[in-house]
């Protein structure tokens, strides 16, 4: 069993309570009817507020008619109703405007939300697109989300851990891992790993939680199924990293050529966010464009949160390495 690196780091234990049954027949359809007529709304109000990613969703927008069109009715609502929730309305911004900025011809990228990288297959037809992902399932949706999109033909798909990529798998312009790297136990060898893979001259994106104080987590939910449980039941879910632990991370990198930080208004407001989406089967996604607004903002000094936030981070490798 693999066990997290003593760092000292506090740790917390959350026992979640069962995830609330799916809904079925009559109140499925209701549900599916009510964000149909709702999330525009949301969408105009997300706008006004200044919500992140906004503009994205037009892409996904897009791209949930095509996956529409060609049968995929899950894939196709989730792009049109609720592509984004919480935090990731900022993250897939920050992404998406570097991507567009930086044009890669070729990227791998690990485990980050499938949307990010279709959706900028769409948008660029030059572009070759590597995912790694070791959850199989995941991997296979991802893999018929970017069938019914018709940009499969410029991807390879890989259901393995990033340190088992195959040796061609390498010198990519942009590498991308959008709140990946704090389920893994090693993240340090993780990002270096990762930061190998990078071309020289090239770009790595990453985004992870953080916090004034750092801290792992443990939880009775086992959410990706690749690692053991303990004698508790307990596994390692994730960690939010303060300046200290990103100081090890940045070891690897050097220091970021660009970052931005989004965080909690109120302490708490992430936690209650969690449970209210694992316990409440009727939880208003579409609503996520406001509830984001309400709950988050920009901050410029991560020693000062007083609560849960994102940050996201770029990273130059040197043209020539010495």
């Amino acid at each position: 069993m693999e066990t997290p690196m003593a760092t000292g780091t506090p740790r917390r234990y959350i026992d979640f309570p069962g995830s609330a049954p799916p809904l079925t027949g009559a109140r499925r359809i209701a549900y599916a009817m009510a964000g149909l007529a709702l999330f525009p709304f949301y969408w105009l109000l997300g706008s006004l507020l200044g919500v992140p990613g906004m503009r994205f969703r037009f892409s996904c927008f897009s791209a949930g008619m095509r996956l529409l069109l060609g049968g995929h009715f899950a894939e196709a609502y989730r792009c049109i109703v609720f592509p984004l929730d919480s935090v990731r309305h900022f993250e897939v911004e920050f992404f998406w405007n570097r991507m567009r900025a930086l044009r890669p011809l070729h990227v791998l990228d690990v485990s980050s939300p499938r949307a990010l990288n279709l959706l900028y297959l769409r948008a660029d037809a030059r572009t070759r697109v590597d995912l790694v992902n070791p959850d199989t399932k995941d991997l296979r949706r991802t893999r018929r989300m970017a069938q019914g999109l018709g940009v499969d033909d410029r991807c390879r798909f890989f259901d393995v851990l990033i340190d088992d990529l195959p040796a061609d798998a390498r010198d990519y312009p942009l590498v991308t891992c959008m709140s990946v790297l704090e389920h893994i136990v090693d993240d340090v060898s993780a990002l270096r790993t990762m930061w190998s893979r990078v071309a020289p001259g090239g770009r790595l994106l990453l985004s992870v939680p953080c916090a004034a104080q750092g801290l792992e987590e443990f939880t009775n939910v086992d959410e990706y199924g690749l690692l053991d449980t303990d004698e508790a039941g307990f596994v390692f879910w994730q960690r939010y990293y303060d300046e200290a632990r990103l100081a090890t991370l940045f070891a690897i990198t050097g220091q970021p050529v660009s970052s931005a930080i989004y965080a909690e208004r109120v302490p708490g407001a992430y936690d209650a966010d969690v449970f209210a989406k694992r316990t409440n089967r009727f939880y208003p996604f579409w609503r996520e464009p406001y509830t984001t607004a309400r709950t988050y903002a920009r901050r410029e000094n991560l020693a000062t949160l007083s609560g849960m936030g994102v940050v996201a981070l770029e990273f130059a490798k040197p043209a020539i390495e010495r």
